[in-house]
């Protein structure tokens, strides 16, 4: 299995979010240091954590490379980013695993039991939340329940549970990908993961929050 960690310079919500220091390190390193048993590949457009990373050597098993221009900026979607890198650096049919630098508490043994998922015939393995709660939409005459009748209550452990994907980390073919342009394929394993591992950097309360988890 190859893993891909796209990493940006820059942060449209939280500022040099990957550049924080969490457990006295810089966020994104917390994470690449972990993953020292598996061939890492990062895909970034800052000339900065592509330098550290090559300095660095606790990060040998990372291979640093700089964003191809035609992909850099913050609308290009991550699976275009997946797509340049099976195309560079992977051959057919190889599992690749797609994950965060701003998920910290990513516990390694997770990756390492999905991946045997892959034996019992699915094409792609999705970490998400299990959501067992009232949940409702806004539509444009008002709000819609979706997963319950109003007018019958229910216990929420007796609900439909549905999951939510929480971007902890995607597993997936090289062949896919280049052929469908998405990491979830046609039979895909859903992997529940649970609180604290699956909280993930997204704004400043985020940041506090895994701060505070940490203590």
């Amino acid at each position: 299995m190859k893993i891909f960690i796209p990493i940006k310079e820059t942060s449209q919500r939280v500022p040099k979010k990957n550049f924080r220091l969490f457990n006295g390190v810089p966020l994104y390193k917390h994470t690449l240091y972990k993953l020292k048993d598996f061939e890492v590949y990062v895909d970034s457009d800052s000339e900065e954590i592509l330098k550290q990373i090559k300095e660095d050597e606790n990060l040998s098993h990372v291979v640093g490379y700089k964003r191809d221009p035609s992909l850099v900026g913050h609308e290009v979607p991550v699976c275009d980013l997946i797509r340049y890198f099976v195309y560079t650096y992977c051959e057919s049919n190889e599992i690749i695993c797609q994950t965060h630098v701003t998920s910290p508490f990513l516990n390694v043994e997770t990756l390492t039991n999905a991946v045997s998922i892959f034996e019992d015939g699915y094409d792609s393995i999705v970490s998400c939340n299990s959501l067992k709660t009232r949940l409702w939409k806004e539509e444009k005459y008002g709000m819609c329940p979706v997963n319950h009748n109003p007018m019958k209550l229910e216990q929420t452990q007796d609900l439909p549970t549905y999951y939510e994907e929480n971007s902890l980390f995607y597993m997936f073919y090289s062949d896919r990908i280049l052929k469908t342009g998405n990491r979830i394929g046609v039979n895909p394993c859903f992997c529940v993961t649970k609180f604290p591992e699956n909280l993930d950097i997204d704004t400043e309360d985020d940041w506090k929050l895994i701060n505070m988890v940490n203590k």
